[in-house]
């Protein structure tokens, strides 16, 4: 039995303009490995003068590597994997594709066929262990954490959720191969995405999570001892799942009496509750796209009881996009009173998580409960975390 399957591919009939754009073809590989089940580790693409492109992608299973001659409409791909589910010939025709090229010639090598490997030969007490990096990959940016292993994988209808422990923050839950939260920090996004809309509000009794299936933020708000009954909406039950798994002292509190958890869409809860809530709580790892419209806004804000406040992460102002910008731009086209806040996240890719507080007239907050089970929120961070840098606020002028 072969250890692993290489393959050398020809791609022919590539545009001059693509072979030279480092950028697109990474993207285009990376994509076609992932799209493989591949897990990306890391890539790098470089571009020579006066043109051409050399580039690789590192996976847990081994390698892809590339290289282009622009003038010849030419890439040399060379795909290989140690895992029988990945197929490399597929990795090929799936980049060739995306290039709008095609490969005219495949030679597949089954590799480490010919040689008697000892059982032994990594059972010593000088073996080395091996480490495994995980890269949460944004346009420009990237977040690196070292990890010992796949605790939990299953894609769902909805995402693929994946469970890793990792060396410095325990257990990662990732979603989509982005990072939701690690167990050693998940405190701070949690704390600041409930303790602080619910200290502005003078007295809240009725939550709804829309998302928050792991229980986090459950966790939090049942510290404030006039929550009388929590609504969690989790679109995608495999998140819970993973969660009773492997983060039992946040899904602990979906078992409290005062919680009722509903597997479903936000949406469309939202608009068929005749419910009415103190605080709403977008806990989503991605609060922009359609399922998070003006539209959605509407129909979250006629939910809100007199008084009532929305709180939702939202991009953070330290990346160099517009979506920072636009994101408050759709809160403040449906809300009187728009206040954005941030807090400091070491796993997040950019350090920085990002908030906003919405409502029609936001008042002072109140005093914490139970201070001292708290990690991140004090009673300074309650004012203080509105305190916006200077260069986000002028990226909103």
């Amino acid at each position: 039995m072969a250890l692993g399957k290489h393959i050398l591919a020809e791609i022919v009939e590539v545009s001059a303009e693509i072979l030279n754009d480092p950028g697109h073809l990474e993207r285009r590989l990376v994509e076609a490995a992932k799209t493989s089940g591949a897990t990306v580790v890391e890539s790098s693409f470089n571009p020579f003068v006066p043109h051409g492109v050399t580039g690789f992608v590192i996976i847990q299973e081994s390698h892809l590597a590339v290289h282009t001659w622009p003038e010849h409409g030419y890439a040399a791909l060379d795909v290989f994997t140690c895992s029988p589910s990945i197929s490399p010939a597929d990795i090929a025709r799936s980049f060739a594709d995306a290039v709008d090229g095609h490969v005219s010639d495949l030679r597949e090598i089954d590799r480490g066929t010919d040689y008697a490997f000892s059982s032994t030969a990594s059972a010593g007490s000088g073996a080395a262990s091996r480490s495994i990096w995980f890269t949460d990959r944004r346009d420009n940016i990237a977040l690196s954490l070292k990890h010992a292993g796949v605790l939990f994988s299953e894609t769902s209808a909805y995402q693929k959720v994946e469970v890793l422990y990792s060396v410095g923050y325990g257990r990662i839950l990732l979603l989509d191969d982005s990072v939701a939260f690690t167990e050693r920090d998940e405190f701070v996004y949690h704390e600041l995405i409930t303790h602080i809309p619910a200290t502005h509000h003078p007295n809240p009794k009725r939550i709804l999570v829309v998302g928050g299936g792991d229980g986090g933020a459950c966790r939090e708000f049942l510290k404030h001892g006039s929550i009388e009954a929590i609504s969690v909406v989790e679109l995608d039950p495999t998140v819970t799942e993973a969660a009773r798994d492997h983060f039992s002292n946040m899904s602990a509190s979906l078992d409290d009496p005062r919680v009722t958890l509903v597997h479903g869409d936000g949406n469309a809860y939202l608009s068929s509750t005749s419910d009415t809530f103190d605080v709403i709580a977008i806990d989503c790892l991605d609060s922009a796209g359609d399922a998070f419209s003006e539209t959605f806004l509407e129909t979250a804000k006629s939910a809100l009881a007199p008084g009532g406040l929305l709180v939702s992460q939202i991009w953070p102002p330290t990346l160099p996009d517009d979506r920072y910008v636009s994101d408050l731009g759709r809160y403040r086209a449906v809300f009187e009173e728009v206040r954005p806040y941030l807090g400091h996240l070491p796993t997040y890719s950019s350090g920085t998580v990002s908030f906003v507080l919405c409502g029609d007239d936001i008042g002072s907050p109140a005093e914490l409960p139970a201070p001292s089970s708290l990690r991140y929120v004090n009673q300074n961070i309650l004012e203080a975390v509105f305190s916006i840098p200077t260069f986000a606020q002028n990226r909103e002028d």
